[in-house]
């Protein structure tokens, strides 16, 4: 039994010397095994939303090509613009998808600030700065104290009086001075210093960016359906108030309402509301006359229109642990015949986004 007793605590030795060698390998495999397990997951998850997007890309472009397809305007009304499309589940794949989508000519187009004629390029720089004055409006994030600075700084920009510097550009058949919306923060520091062109929250206080009301993108013209507030009170910034009398028209309200006359009333593409069919329309409007456009230096068929071909398309896709969001801007190209099929799409912008949209209560 003496003899016995040597060999079993030897043994026992060896037993834990190869356990303590073993069991950090075992650990180490484990992890392995667990991190390799995580990375699958994430594959699976962004080669599924990869695949979403695109297909509710594709979607888009369908609901827009219909949607144009013998309609003669554009408005949120419009099939493309459908909450069940907007926000929805891709039941195969289990992505969640939320889709933002705006007429890119329902905005201000910067380019109008060099593009304009001679005697109208002022107008257009006293627009900007009253939409500069009042898209924070009312918001801890104000802008109006800077904002004869930042149109002074980008009417310079875009007409090439300041230099670009190293920042290199493209060459494109496109000559414009800026190409995407994110070259704003060239133009000044009060671009990156005020976070002027992104959704900004601190804390409880949210305020919208300029990305909302600005683009580069379009022919300049403002669409009366699709312009948000904001943009047409700097279209009218000697009367302001005229911004909710157009939208109480187009959404269907107002005195001089006759749906029966609407070009696009009886149209299948459209859904409800009762929007401008043509930009003189606006005299429509209670309290637009004469003396108003004059005093507001405005030229309906030069300033406005009633339909767009440029488009917005934000997706942001969600499953298990994974997110991510796109930005499409696409131009919607008509065929020979205007109120026939759509030719096709230009493919104008495509990147991956991470800044957020916040929820604006102005948001219509």
């Amino acid at each position: 039994m003496s003899r016995r007793q040597p060999q079993s605590g030897i043994a026992l030795m060896v037993v834990m010397m190869l356990g303590a060698i073993i069991i950090p390998f075992a650990a180490e495999f484990a992890y392995q095994i667990s991190i390799e397990s995580i990375t699958a997951n994430n594959v699976t998850d962004q080669l599924a939303i990869d695949n979403s997007i695109e297909s509710q890309y594709q979607i888009v472009l369908a609901r827009l090509e219909f949607d144009g397809t013998g309609n003669e305007t554009d408005s949120y009304d419009d099939a493309w613009n459908d909450d069940d499309l907007l926000q929805r589940t891709d039941e195969d794949s289990g992505v969640n998808l939320s889709t933002f989508i705006r007429d890119e000519q329902g905005k201000f187009n910067i380019h109008m600030l060099a593009e304009a004629s001679a005697d109208r390029k002022a107008v257009w720089k006293a627009r900007f700065v009253a939409l500069v004055k009042n898209f924070r409006r009312d918001t801890k994030f104000d802008a109006s104290s800077y904002a004869d600075e930042v149109a002074e700084a980008m009417s310079r920009w875009v007409s090439g009086q300041t230099s670009r510097g190293s920042i290199p550009k493209p060459k494109t058949q496109d000559e414009r001075a800026m190409l995407v919306l994110e070259e704003l923060h060239f133009v000044s520091d009060l671009f990156e210093k005020h976070n002027l062109l992104e959704d900004i929250r601190e804390g409880d206080n949210v305020a919208a960016g300029l990305h909302r009301y600005v683009t580069v993108y379009g022919t300049g013209k403002v669409n009366l359906n699709t312009a948000d507030k904001v943009v047409l009170q700097a279209m009218f910034n000697a009367d302001e108030d005229i911004a909710d009398r157009i939208i109480e028209r187009r959404e269907g309200g107002g005195e001089d309402e006759d749906t029966s006359s609407s070009s696009s009333s009886d149209d299948e593409n459209t859904g409800g509301g009762n929007p401008f069919s043509d930009p003189n329309q606006i005299m429509e409007v209670e309290g637009v006359n004469q003396g108003l456009l004059l005093r507001n230096k405005v030229i309906p068929a030069e300033d406005f229109d009633v339909r767009s071909h440029f488009f917005g398309i934000r997706i942001a896709a969600q499953r298990e642990q994974s997110r991510r969001e796109e930005l499409f801007v696409v131009q919607r190209v008509p065929g020979n015949d205007p109120n026939g099929a759509i030719e096709g799409f230009r493919h104008l912008l495509c990147q991956e986004r991470t800044d957020p949209l916040e929820t604006i209560e102005e948001e219509e």
